[in-house]
């Protein structure tokens, strides 16, 4: 049997911080993807290019299923994405969703949204771009608390720093004190957002996104982040989102509203480009993993 299943990446978040009891997130899905192909074979070959996340989110699943480990060695595992890395773009989370949900088909099983968030958190803090619809998540503990229904549909300009972000690395580091303080703001730019789900207001979607990427600064700085924002609003966005744990910038628009290129004319004239060292344009999509084909027996029933 052979599985191929992609899942999207994230333009950073549109909210994140303390909401609640705790911290959370709602990512931006994009059309980027990592691409996961499993299959049955008598000698299996893991072509992940390192990425061992993938092996141990495959492990996981087995485990999940009570599948003995050493029908592992039956599995070739490849990996494709065109996700940046250490970026702040979800690129582990879509590795290790992918692998999952990919895991599980090729057992015949299917996973809820549920068990995956969970399944996914216990090998690191996850984006809620697994999820078809935009969902406040607990990317710690692996909670959905609460789903918008909402197709979000715009284009994101991203501007992309080059350094770079070590998810493992940055949650070494305690901003509890800073996420308290900014817990006000979070909850408030929540309540925009929700309203905003609700009324289909991108506008106020913008406002949202642009209270938690301020807030954001003093925990993780985007250089020139209020020129940005101040450009971005005169020419018709709708607002400016960030990775709050990595190095890119989101401006969020419709095309019927904002000349694109001549923000970027723009961004270049005011020399802001000297601190992004990449730009392009990606769409807003819908979230979740997506099945891309299968063939053949599943290798193991569970009973």
């Amino acid at each position: 049997m052979k599985v191929k299943v992609k899942c999207p990446a994230s333009c950073g978040e549109l909210i994140q911080g303390i909401i609640g009891d705790g911290e959370k997130l709602i990512s931006l899905p994009i059309d980027k993807y990592s691409e996961v192909t499993l299959e049955e074979t008598k000698k299996g070959k893991i072509k992940t290019d390192n990425k061992k996340k993938s092996i141990l989110a495959l492990r996981k699943t087995f485990e999940y299923f009570n599948v003995p480990d050493h029908y592992m060695e039956n599995v070739s595992l490849q990996i494709s994405s065109d996700i940046p890395v250490a970026k702040g773009m979800a690129s582990s989370t879509a590795d290790i969703a992918a692998t999952i949900t990919a895991t599980a088909k090729l057992l015949g099983q299917e996973l809820n949204p549920d068990i995956l968030g969970e399944l996914c958190c216990k090998i690191e803090p996850t984006d809620s771009t697994i999820f078809h619809r935009l969902t406040l998540f607990d990317h710690i503990k692996g909670r959905i608390i609460e789903k918008h229904d909402w197709n979000l549909r715009m284009k994101v300009l991203v501007l992309e720093m080059d350094s770079i972000v070590r998810t493992e690395e940055f949650r070494k580091k305690d901003y509890s004190k800073i996420r308290y303080e900014n817990k006000k703001e979070i909850e408030r730019a929540y309540e925009k957002f929700s309203l905003a789900c609700k009324r289909k207001d991108k506008k106020l979607l913008g406002e949202a996104v642009t209270i938690s990427s301020l807030a954001n600064q003093k925990i993780l700085f985007k250089p020139k982040l209020n020129e940005i924002i101040d450009l971005s609003n005169r020419l018709g966005a709708y607002g400016i989102n960030v990775a709050h744990s990595g190095t890119v910038v989101g401006i969020l628009y419709d095309e019927k509203y904002l000349d694109v290129e001549r923000l970027r004319h723009i961004l270049l004239k005011e020399r802001i480009t000297e601190y992004y060292v990449k730009m392009y344009i990606v769409n807003v999509i819908k979230g979740g993993v997506r099945t891309m084909g299968e063939e053949g027996e599943v290798l193991w029933k569970v009973i």
